[in-house]
């Protein structure tokens, strides 16, 4: 059986503001901003069945996410659902996967005047096995305060994750160690490059060499990384409505973003996207 991604996490560290006012540039309607009971704070782009989230640290808290602050910034966590994390932890230990145990936490959400908890418990790999970033499952304890139809209608017209990338030297033995937790069938697609396709969402893995060839200058800061996660696509309904969305974007923080069109996707460079090259594919 076949685990599906439930979100991917760009993190801003403390660019917070300046990352909610470019991505609503770019076309997307934002969630009120996030406090995590673990000491971050974060604002989701939400989807029909998954979602795009940043997370960063706040200056005004005592409390500091350690693992968001160790992290690079830029496209840095691959999250897959799960409805138990305590069981499926322990099927993981029985796999001989290294895995924490289950963490919880949870935020404050706000839903018609209302403020109510969503709670979360999650099961991260160790990143000796899962390498490039921060790749976990979640189990959503209260799904119906995260999926809201007031956050699911964004100007650009996404509607879902379409694809990740990781770069790391080992393609084939990567998306194989994936399957293994994850299921489907990794194809190696050349010496370079592997892909595990999750129905709704595929996860490319490239050497640094084939992200170079496929990206430039667009590409990400690797900041001396031999693996880290290096693209994020989306799917919208048409490309046109991401057109219009650029055509109008103006940010006094950074200028207009670097984008590159085609009649097939857009991308945007990693430098207009807090070191993440997102591109839009219809």
């Amino acid at each position: 059986m076949k685990a599906s991604v439930d979100h991917a996490v760009i993190n801003v560290l403390y660019q917070m503001d300046a990352a909610v006012a470019r991505f609503r540039a770019f076309g997307f309607t934002l969630t009120e901003r996030g406090y995590h009971s673990l000491g971050s704070i974060n604002h989701l782009m939400m989807f029909n069945s998954d979602y795009l989230e940043i997370v960063g640290l706040s200056h005004d808290t005592e409390r500091i996410r350690q693992e968001i602050a160790d992290s690079p910034p830029g496209l840095n966590g691959l999250v897959f659902g799960t409805d138990d994390a305590d069981q499926l932890y322990r099927q993981l230990v029985t796999q001989n996967v290294p895995v924490d145990p289950p963490l919880a936490f949870s935020r404050p959400v706000t839903v018609k005047g209302v403020e109510h908890r969503a709670s979360f418990r999650t099961v991260r790999l160790s990143p000796s096995y899962a390498r490039g970033g921060r790749v976990y499952f979640c189990e959503h304890e209260t799904p119906e305060l995260v999926w809201q139809a007031q956050w699911q209608r964004h100007r650009n017209g996404v509607h879902g994750l379409a694809a990740f990338a990781i770069v790391l030297q080992d393609p084939a033995g990567e998306s194989v160690r994936y399957a293994r937790i994850v299921g489907g069938t990794p194809r190696h697609l050349s010496d370079e490059e592997s892909e595990l396709d999750l129905d709704a969402v595929t996860i490319g893995f490239l050497t640094p060499a084939r992200y170079r060839e496929r990206f430039g200058d667009y590409g990400c800061d690797a900041g001396g990384r031999d693996a880290f996660m290096g693209a994020l696509s989306l799917r919208t309904s048409a490309l046109a409505l991401v057109r219009q969305c650029f055509a109008e974007a103006v940010d006094v923080v950074y200028g207009l973003p670097e984008v590159q069109r085609s009649p097939a996707r857009i991308t945007v460079a990693a430098a207009s996207a807090f070191n993440t090259v997102i591109e839009f594919v219809e």
